[in-house]
């Protein structure tokens, strides 16, 4: 008659443990799902937004220059450095004289001024568009001037990229003419939505 072999219970109320095997494949198994869902995430829509954030500012401190120093103020969205001049255009000519002040503010993270696959106004695609728009000689250097009151002459919708080019990346920023209020759009599923102010 075979011989049965008695195995030690453990005793009540303990548990039984993990191995370190166990434990390293839920560890691996975790990386991978993380792994996945980080290649997911699209950092550059987080860096397009911050720049149209930053865009907007530009448009918000160069209303109230304008109407506390009661000056015209031009605010130039350079293609060629990705940058936008403020300058405060104290004899009204729309040139930068030695008398008037200027800023720069930068684009961050690689965004550019660029043309976006469609526009949301539906004229023809530019990296600036729009009634409000002041031409400079220079079609990579287009401005928009907001007066003593406030005011710019027109609507105007900036548009900015990725050095991708993808539409996704694409971000605008549209300006009310008459307030120069701001609005923030993004390209989603191929067509433009706007987003909150």
């Amino acid at each position: 008659m075979p011989r049965l072999e008695r195995h030690a219970r453990p005793p009540a109320g303990a548990r039984r443990a993990f191995t370190l095997i166990e434990i390293l494949a839920v560890i691996a198994l975790v990386a991978v799902v993380v792994g996945f869902a980080v290649t997911r995430v699209s950092f550059w829509g987080f860096r397009m937004d911050a720049n149209i954030r930053l865009l907007q500012n530009v448009i918000i401190g160069a209303q109230q220059t304008a109407i506390t120093k009661n000056v015209a103020v031009q605010v130039m969205f350079d293609a060629n450095n990705h940058r936008a001049r403020i300058l405060q255009d104290y004899n009204n000519n729309g040139v930068m004289d030695a008398t008037d002040t200027v800023r720069y503010r930068p684009l961050a993270d690689g965004a550019m001024f660029l043309s976006p696959p469609e526009t949301i106004d539906g004229t023809a695609a530019a990296y600036i568009t729009g009634p409000g728009v002041v031409e400079t000689g220079n079609p990579q250097q287009r401005a928009v001037r907001i007066g003593p009151n406030g005011a710019l002459s027109g609507d105007a919708v900036v548009y900015i990229g990725s050095p991708r080019r993808l539409p996704e990346d694409f971000r605008a920023m549209t300006i009310i003419g008459a307030t120069a209020r701001t609005g923030f759009w993004s390209r989603a599923g191929g067509a433009w939505r706007q987003r909150n102010n």
